[in-house]
């Protein structure tokens, strides 16, 4: 076993999350496979960060909080000392999560140094500074001082003999192939679904007389809150909606507490928080079925734990993240793509004012000049004919339209689709899209994909390929149909 080649597998920090869970997945999935695993982190793990591999601290490598960092050369020799220390070699291969992000300039660069040294690197990018994260990719900007558009497309995405991308999910990849990354060098690699337990079968817990539509989110603005208490002003049929989770962001609270000020002020059947008054699996086993209304997500984990847990999923779909799912075999009927409300509910000019406040300064965040032909395809992009997409409006915006809603019936025929559960439950599908999801996205397949990735980065060579431009990346994620309020 010692002379198994050792994965140092990184990430700034191992606090509960999405990432975290991804590095313990790997480790679990890779426990009985030809390598050896070391985790490297900049901060001490949480408490239930638990694996049976070395998991290293090295100073430097967290988030980028107090502007006192090492240099790209230090952080780099750290991180290797680490891997000796702990293992007594040397890594055949460094999987690296998220690290262009702008958490960690210096770290960004070392990673650089390290394709251009012609180490083996796996880069995973789980989410991307340039998308909706104008703060992030200004701190890069400024920290790595690139000479040019060249230079930071090189820093930040680094194209070396054996250095590959793996992405979570096709849209991540095209945007990747299209900014120049070879197919070879791009591995779609999709999270596993691994709940660290057995599966429960569908249980009969469920209030019928009072149903209960579960969100099990934490309640952050893309997550699209207000949507969500939207159906529970729709609903005639006496249920109960339940948010799981408050954000902990500093900037997020106060628009979640107005939130919260709003739903009790209209009287909505919303129960806020219940992830900390209630055991997780005994409010899944109660609940009548999950949903989700967010606009962004990552890999998606959202429209597939649901069927793990035996209860059904309805909401909105996001197929550019869902398509992948629905290719292997997984049934989301429940789901919807577009939920519209008369365009004259709104004040259109108080609407594009609003897109022109928020779309400037992220533009220009960007380093991209404004214009106002700008404003107008974002507006194009939420309209259709006389109706507007409802995701596409501020929280001020979706109160007026809940309020409306709340008050009128009539209203209430308007919304498109005006129900969110459209054909009773069915434990049929749950039981085949469980099947599907432990087959097609279990930990078994997972080790697979992972192996097949590090082994192609480490038997990788030849001539470096041309430089990813940073614009290329940067102007796909910048596309109008891509603009949010809520994500501004």
């Amino acid at each position: 076993m010692n002379d198994y080649p050792v994965i140092a597998m990184v990430h700034y920090h191992l606090r509960r999350g999405g990432v975290t869970r991804v590095i313990q997945n790997a480790v679990e999935a890779l426990k009985r496979s030809p390598v050896r695993c070391v985790v490297l982190t900049g901060e001490a793990p949480s408490e239930d960060f638990k694996v049976n591999v070395p998991v290293v601290v090295v100073e430097g490598l967290g988030y980028d909080e107090h502007g006192a960092l090492p240099t790209p050369e230090t952080l780099v020799e750290r991180a290797r000392q680490g891997v000796r220390d702990a293992v007594g070699a040397e890594p055949a291969l460094w999987h690296i999560h998220n690290h262009a992000l702008g958490k960690n300039a210096v770290w960004t660069q070392a990673v650089s140094r390290l394709a251009d040294e012609g180490e083996a690197l796996l880069l995973q990018m789980h989410d991307f500074a340039e998308d909706g994260r104008p703060a992030n990719y200004r701190y890069l900007t400024e920290h790595l001082n690139p000479s040019g558009q060249a230079e930071m497309g090189r820093i930040l995405y680094p194209q070396a003999a054996r250095t590959q991308y793996a992405l979570l999910n096709s849209r991540d990849h095209r945007i990747m192939r299209r900014a120049g990354v070879s197919e070879s060098r791009a591995h779609l690699l999709p999270n596993a679904v691994w709940t660290g337990a057995k599966d429960e079968e569908p249980n009969e817990q469920r209030n019928t007389d009072q149903p209960l539509w579960l969100y099990p989110s934490r309640a952050i603005r893309r997550k699209n809150i207000g949507e969500f208490l939207l159906w529970s002003a729709l609903d005639e049929d006496g249920g109960r909606y339940g948010i799981t989770l408050a954000p902990q962001s500093p900037k997020e609270v106060p628009i979640y507490k107005q939130w919260k000020s709003f739903a009790s002020e209209q009287r909505l059947p919303v129960l806020f928080e219940m992830g900390l008054t209630h055991d997780f699996h005994q409010l899944l086993a109660s609940a009548s079925a999950l949903v989700t209304t967010s606009i962004a997500e990552g890999f998606g984990l959202a429209f597939l734990e649901p069927w793990l847990a035996g209860r059904p999923l309805f909401g909105r779909d996001l197929p550019e993240i869902t398509s992948e799912f629905v290719d292997e075999g997984i049934d989301l009927h429940g789901l919807y793509t577009e939920l519209t409300v008369p365009l004259d509910w709104i004040d259109q000019g108080d609407f594009r004012a609003k897109v022109r406040d928020a779309l400037q300064p992220m533009r220009q965040a960007y380093g991209q000049t404004y214009a106002e032909e700008d404003a107008d395809e974002v507006v194009q992009a939420a309209v259709s004919g006389d109706r507007i997409e409802f995701s596409r409006l501020d929280e001020s915006l979706q109160q007026s339209v809940i309020a409306k809603v709340r008050a009128s019936r009539a209203a209430r025929a308007a919304v498109m689709p005006d129900r969110l559960i459209t054909e009773p439950h069915a434990d049929g599908q749950v039981l085949a899209n469980r099947k599907r999801v432990r087959v097609q996205f279990g930990l078994e397949q997972y080790r697979e994909r992972l192996l097949a990735a590090y082994h192609a980065v480490m038997d990788g060579g030849g001539a470096s390929p041309p430089p990813v431009p940073a614009r290329a990346v940067l102007d796909q994620w910048l596309a109008p149909e891509r603009f949010y309020l809520l994500r501004s």
